[in-house]
């Protein structure tokens, strides 16, 4: 370690090794550290009856809310193996200020009032997948989840949250519970658009020994999810034509509609274990383990049918008032062209670990260390293929029926006659990323008592982490005349999707099967010229170090104001980040492509002070207010200088010169800085009974740097037309807004005793939003700009009714439109290879209704049934393609409605 370093750990850790030197101990615990879970299946105390229920476990995450320092929202397991909802990522949907993504079967990219910068532990621990900075909540299944924990204000004990705040998933642990225990479920599940059947299974087994050398408990979990999903889309290209067509004049029309599959069969098994050994009721020593994978076996599969810029048309129809073609009819002048792709993809990712935690009548010390290792590998093979002909295509880019949105048909052909289909061009690339973090944390928590200072915290930290990602991919266009009559494969019918949806469009058409793809893989590279067998990786694209090493010291004061009692906390903590990334740039000039070695070497030391206040107005009404600074370092693969190049469009093999023909491509930004924040909150709390609180609260988040993604068309000397998607700084934005939940059971004196198992949750949350975007961007689109990923308008709404033997519960999450991404549009008016203004991508507003139902014949046995996104409404977006102000429908999007049966075990 540098003399710099030793300063900036001696500057935070004077006061607290002094600490504990006078009273006789060394160390401390993180508010993060593994510690004993407040859950809904708590064991009673004696004589106390406790029903893990629904009810229960709005209690529990009510009194986590009311009691803690900081300004935070949990989601609490009504039993083992039950969270409200099915994946952690869900759950959290229902959270005040919480935002997801809804695709791939369920709940993903999770946003804490309206930001994706978050920093993900388990059960204290920092965890993440592969080379991010994150863990993927979805790949958290209910059945190992006691609690999750969302911090939306920071404390100088926790590890540094991003500007969005940390969440914490917590597990079980062997002696939180009274005795020994076994308990499981399994379900069975059923997907509405890909009619497919899957399967949940958990069990957990726990055992407590009291022995002469103190407690001793063992727990072991295991969990499988399936996941098998098929989001049907209908896309409207982005490219939009400009054409003079004689008697008619200058047009504007979408170059194509494109019928998108992307389907797999997922799952997602996991293990856990925890020891523990509690010699007395003062010291205990713990290890636990984590296995978390994924695995999916991809078929994606979209057919594009190409309008043409140079098709007869007719029947044409225009939006009134513009020269925007709403429908027409083409004949010639584009070949429709697709793929079928075959991608496989898995993740493991473990963390082990262990510490202990030694407490006296004043001092509480605990130390803990852990390993964590965690790599992706995908692999994929992609056949193109085109039609032998151009059949009679019919557009309409934004039909009136069903949910709107680009629609096509074909007439005078058989598209399910393999003798009209020939393989075009192959595509094969493959992704390896690997992350690797060792952390460490000494923390030490003393009761002064003393000059109206409860507590004083205080901790040392360190982590080293590596990451490394190694990608390869490769191209060819097939030779002429290879029809799907002349090829070794088997072909079949796509399962047909868009269930629900009204509009008259292309469903299914032929494609090879994932199968005999899979066993014909080394004729079908001979056939281009490949050698057999899969590329080898080589070296890595890029790879990098860093270390980070943080001191922090924290008082927790309490006084009285005009008889109201006072407390809060004031803190600082310190962190030094060293970082060294290496890998290879790219740069095109004068037709000649450069590639060069690069290594970024960065340091810088960040002092994120914290401040809070809890004024108890009230025995029920209570007030907080938070200062909080907040940085959020840039991911490693948003650092990578390199440039991970895709593979072609489809058109390509049969129209190089479209203008649709370009290989998508994306790379980091070596220079990116951190985003800081500085963080202002205000609460007021309301808890009028054990299960009904009502709060309103304030926030602003003034933010420096926000990090977006600019997307550019480069003609590369190597590739052809690349559109190439990096990541750079942007300047000064803001979020602000304020959120309101409320929740209780109807259980009030003065209501009817019929009423008394009715309840009701609601929040809703509004943000205004905005922020300068990077320089490229913003030289054609200026000032302040919506923050892209972030609604405005959050809300969430349920109503529960709940007896001990049976239960329903009905729930509404619904969040508004949003700018999904900003980039500079690809204009044909405009002139060949001139980009146009930059403008917004952006996807309209819809809610998700859920549903589920629990019966509970026995006291052991649990039968639950649930039902996600029962509307099934489509998502679509749009894109404003010129600087007028036109726009045209870009995706149009079924996700899946998913059943789920199950039985629940206890014992």
């Amino acid at each position: 370690m540098s003399i710099r370093n030793v300063r900036l750990f001696l500057t935070v850790a004077t006061p607290a090794l002094a600490l504990a030197s006078a009273s006789g101990a060394a160390f401390g615990q993180e508010a993060a550290a593994p510690q004993s879970i407040a859950s809904a299946d708590a064991e009673p105390v004696d004589g106390e009856i406790v029903v893990s229920t629904f009810r229960a476990s709005l209690e529990t995450a009510q009194a986590i809310k009311e009691d803690s320092d900081q300004i935070v929202d949990s989601v609490v397991a009504e039993d083992i193996g039950k969270l409200p909802d099915v994946t952690a990522a869900e759950s959290l949907a229902r959270v005040t200020g919480v935002q997801v993504d809804w695709a791939q079967g369920g709940a993903s990219g999770v946003r804490v009032r309206g930001l994706p910068d978050l920093t993900t532990t388990y059960n204290g621990r920092e965890i993440f997948t592969a080379e991010g900075r994150s863990v993927a909540l979805q790949d958290f299944p209910s059945s190992s989840i006691a609690r999750i924990d969302v911090y939306k204000s920071a404390s100088a004990n926790l590890i540094e949250p991003g500007i969005a705040g940390l969440i914490d998933v917590r597990s079980r642990k062997p002696l939180d519970f009274k005795g020994d225990r076994i308990a499981g479920g399994i379900s069975g599940l059923h997907w509405y658009q890909s009619q497919k059947i899957g399967l949940d299974a958990n069990l957990l087994v726990s055992k407590r020994w009291n022995t002469g050398i103190g407690d001793i408990g063992f727990l072991i979990e295991g969990s499988y999810a399936d996941v098998n999903f098929l989001d049907s889309a209908r896309n409207v290209s982005q490219t939009i034509l400009n054409r003079n067509v004689a008697g008619v004049g200058v047009i504007r029309y979408p170059s194509f509609v494109n019928i998108d599959y992307p389907t797999a069969n997922r799952f997602r098994p996991s293990v856990a274990s925890a020891l523990q050994w509690r010699p007395s009721d003062r010291l205990e020593f713990y290890a636990d383990f984590l296995f978390q994978g994924f695995r999916g076996k991809g078929s994606g599969r979209n057919l594009q049918i190409n309008s043409g810029d140079a098709a007869v048309l007719s029947d044409i129809e225009f939006f009134p008032g513009t020269n925007l073609v709403k429908s027409m009819t083409a004949t010639a002048g584009g070949i429709p062209t697709g793929a079928q792709n075959v991608i496989d993809a898995k993740t493991d990712t473990y963390q082990g670990g262990g510490g202990f935690i030694w407490k006296s009548d004043r001092l509480r010390v605990s130390g803990d260390i852990a390993l964590t290792d965690s790599t992706y590998t995908q692999y994929s093979f992609g056949m193109n293929y085109a039609l032998r002909t151009q059949p009679t295509r019919h557009f309409d880019f934004d039909t009136d029926a069903g949910d709107g949105g680009g629609t096509v048909t074909v007439s005078g052909f058989d598209l399910f006659d393999p003798a009209n289909y020939r393989m075009s061009g192959l595509n094969e690339n493959g992704v390896r990323n690997h992350g690797r973090d060792v952390q460490a944390r000494l923390d030490l928590d003393y009761k002064l008592n003393a000059l109206g200072i409860s507590n004083i915290q205080a901790g040392l930290r360190f982590n080293t982490r590596d990451a490394e990602s190694y990608n390869y991919t490769r191209s060819a266009t097939a030779p002429a005349g290879l029809f799907y009559t002349q090829l070794p494969l088997e072909y079949a019918r796509v399962s047909p999707g868009f269930r629900g949806d009204d509009a008259d469009s292309i469903r299914t058409f032929l494609t090879p099967t994932r199968g005999s793809i899979l066993e014909n893989m080394d004729t079908l590279r001979g056939l281009v010229g490949w050698a057999p067998g899969r590329p080898e990786f080589g070296d890595p694209v890029y790879h990098g170090n860093e270390k980070a090493y943080a001191g922090y010291v924290q008082a927790r004061y309490e006084f009285d104001v005009a008889g109201m009692p006072v407390d809060g906390l004031v803190g600082l903590r310190a962190v030094r980040t060293e970082d060294t990334i290496h890998g290879f740039t790219r740069a095109t000039a004068n037709g000649v492509t450069t590639v060069t070695a690069v290594t970024r070497e960065n340091s810088y030391e960040d002092f994120l002070p914290n401040v809070s206040a809890r004024l108890r107005i009230l025995p029920q009404l209570q007030l907080r207010l938070a200062y909080t600074h907040t940085r959020s370092r840039p991911a490693f693969g948003q650092l990578n200088p390199s440039l991970t190049v895709g593979a072609p469009s489809t058109v390509c093999n049969t129209d190089p010169t479209s203008p649709d023909c370009v290989r998508t491509a994306s790379g980091g930004n070596p220079d990116l800085k951190p985003i800081d924040s500085k963080n202002y909150d205000a609460s007021l709390e309301w808890y009028f009974n054990r299960s009904g609180s009502l709060t309103v609260g304030a926030f602003q988040r003034d933010v420096e740097g926000f990090i977006s993604n600019f997307t550019v068309d480069v003609d590369d000397a190597e590739f052809g037309r690349l559109r190439i998607t990096q990541p750079f700084n942007g300047g000064k934005g803001r979020i602000r807004g304020i959120e309101a939940g409320f929740r209780t059971f109807l259980r009030f004196p003065f209501l009817p005793d019929w009423t008394q198992d009715f309840g009701f949750l609601a929040n809703y949350t509004y943000i205004d939003h905005a922020s300068e975007l990077p320089d490229d961007l913003a030289a054609t689109l200026p000032g302040m700009q919506k923050i892209a990923g972030v609604s405005s308008h959050l809300a969430n709404l349920a109503a529960f009714y709940e007896k001990p033997e049976f239960s329903v519960r009905l729930s509404y999450n619904y969040r508004s439109s949003y700018v999904v991404s900003y980039g500079r549009v690809n204009d044909p008016a405009l002139g060949a290879g001139v980009l146009g203004p930059t403008l917004p991508v952006v996807e309209d507003g819809r809610g998700i209704v859920d549903f589920s139902g629990t019966v509970n014949p026995t006291e052991s046995i649990t039968l639950s049934f649930t039902a996600s996104n029962l509307l099934g409404a489509a998502a679509t977006n749009h894109r404003q393609f010129n600087a007028q102000g036109q726009t045209y429908p870009w995706q149009t999007r079924f996700l899946e409605r998913v059943y789920r049966l199950g039985v629940r075990f206890r014992f």
